[in-house]
């Protein structure tokens, strides 16, 4: 009995082991025409890239950042567009011995609310002429007030004309300053995007990919932009336009992720070596912009959040304990609400749990209906595509936190909501000298930190008070265009 049992069990085995090598068989007969084909395209066709016409967006019209002076042998700041950039100029015929440095971004990378003078250009400038005295360092801040990823990639290439030897980008901060509306995502699953994204590795996709865009892009599906910036808060009741919008968001990220792409390429096609940077934020002393109540809060609810809330603020304020108890029920009932997250966030450090305060701090600046700073999403697209495209990453985010209090960055290291103040633009360029050292083009000699000290406060003493008094100004000039809600509002 026990034999027939036995033989009865191994045919069975013997039947399932078959099925198995069936079906493995199968997948391998249908799979390997289509692993053949990748396999050929891969060694035969070029990788296509993204294509460097935009799906979403168009400008009415594009002007060139610089034009030659009048003798013709220096490009200089256009005019017209020195309301957004500040005055840099470069030789037109570039020597030999010249290391031209480009570096692209928004307002931090300009300096705002101060200037060029103090922002990390030009100390990554100064160290450079120290650590590479047989060089001549070109260093040109493209730095636009308010331009976001989608406006740089004209810009670069623009510069490909100037022979630049390295191209530095720190971008992000800038996305959701502009209105514009994207359409082709709005019922397309979140999976699927992230789907996509995924198979553009394989170059069978990319081809098909490619293809499909070339015949299906239509400029009345797309939003033209105005030459020049034009922001949702220029206009005086613009932050009142700012709503929960999870799709606009969505395909703000997503646009963000291929103008990431589109430059990384542009700039590979080109030979030209970037730098991505991965940029930063004040968490602890930001409160959101504008504050909303989750979309499924009934008025039941609001009224209830409000109520906690208020008895949080009038409540004994040598009791941290229990003004926290009371905002942790309030948010028990709205978990979307900004400005609430981050008085939970402020509560959490005043009672000494400071994972938590970061952690609600983040949640405040994710929920933040005007995202004035970069969302968790668009960090780890800077980090992805730095990986993908094996190109060197300087995470700005990590390296100020690790140098913030219980690494939570405040106002030690910044002016406003994402601009470093001038310690913070030093650090940056001292992680971009290191970043630079590890692509061997220079070696750092003994004791040279002595002569970039001396050097950075000559540097400084040379800008005088009447600097610092228009950088003051120009931070008020920010607070009033932000135009910052109070919490419940």
């Amino acid at each position: 009995m026990k034999v027939v049992e036995r033989q009865s069990i191994n045919r069975r085995i013997d039947g399932k082991l078959r099925w198995l090598l069936i079906r493995f068989l199968a997948g391998v007969v249908v799979c390997f025409p289509l692993v053949l084909v990748e396999g050929v395209l891969r060694l035969w066709v070029p990788d296509p890239g993204l294509p460097l016409e935009d799906p979403y967006i168009s400008f009415g019209e594009l002007r060139p950042l610089f034009v030659p002076d009048a003798s013709g042998t220096i490009l200089e700041t256009a005019p017209e567009r020195l309301r957004y950039f500040c005055p840099q100029s470069f030789s037109a015929s570039k020597s030999s011995q010249t290391y031209r440095i480009f570096c692209l971004g928004g307002s931090t990378v300009q300096g705002r609310p101060l200037s060029v003078e103090t922002a990390f250009s030009t100390w990554l400038k100064l160290n450079l002429e120290i650590l590479c005295p047989d060089r001549a360092i070109e260093m040109v801040n493209c730095g636009g007030i308010s331009y976001a990823s989608y406006r740089l990639v004209p810009l670069m290439e623009e510069l490909l004309q100037y022979q630049p030897d390295l191209f530095i980008l720190y971008t992000g901060h800038n996305e959701f300053l502009e209105d514009r509306t994207y359409r082709r995502l709005k019922n397309v699953p979140r999976m699927l995007i992230g789907l996509h994204h995924r198979l553009l590795h394989l170059r069978t996709y990319q081809l098909v990919d490619r293809y499909l865009a070339s015949r299906g892009n239509s400029d009345e599906s797309k939003t033209v932009l105005s030459t020049e910036v034009k922001t949702k808060l220029d206009v005086k009741t613009g932050l009142s336009t700012y709503h929960r919008d999870p799709v606009w968001q969505q395909g703000i990220i997503e646009h963000f992720r291929r103008n990431l792409e589109v430059l990384v390429q542009t700039a590979q096609r080109a030979d030209v070596p970037i730098i991505l940077m991965n940029p930063v934020s004040n968490l602890k002393d930001c409160p959101p912009f504008k504050s909303e109540f989750g979309r499924d809060q009934s008025q039941e609810d609001q009224d209830r959040v409000i109520a906690l809330w208020e008895q949080a603020r009038q409540g004994d304020t040598s009791d941290p304990w229990s003004r926290l108890h009371l905002l942790e029920q309030a948010a028990a009932l709205d978990d979307q609400h900004a400005g609430l997250l981050y008085q939970l966030g402020i509560s959490y450090a005043q009672t000494g749990r400071f994972s938590e305060a970061k952690s609600y701090f983040l949640a405040a600046k994710e929920q933040d209906i005007c995202p004035l700073r970069m969302l968790e999403p668009m960090h780890e697209t800077v980090k992805e595509v730095a990986s993908r495209y094996d190109i060197p990453l300087v995470d700005v985010r990590e390296l100020i936190e690790q140098r913030s209090e219980h690494h939570i960055p405040g106002q030690e290291w910044f002016l406003d909501h994402v601009h470093p103040n001038i310690n913070g633009h030093q650090l940056i360029a001292d992680a971009l000298t290191d970043c630079l050292a590890e692509q061997q083009l220079f070696r750092y000699p003994d004791h040279w930190r002595e002569e970039r000290e001396q050097l950075w406060q000559a540097h400084l003493e040379s800008l005088g008070d009447i600097y610092y008094q228009d950088g003051f100004m120009h931070l008020r000039m920010l607070e009033n265009w932000s135009g910052r809600h109070t919490p419940l509002k």
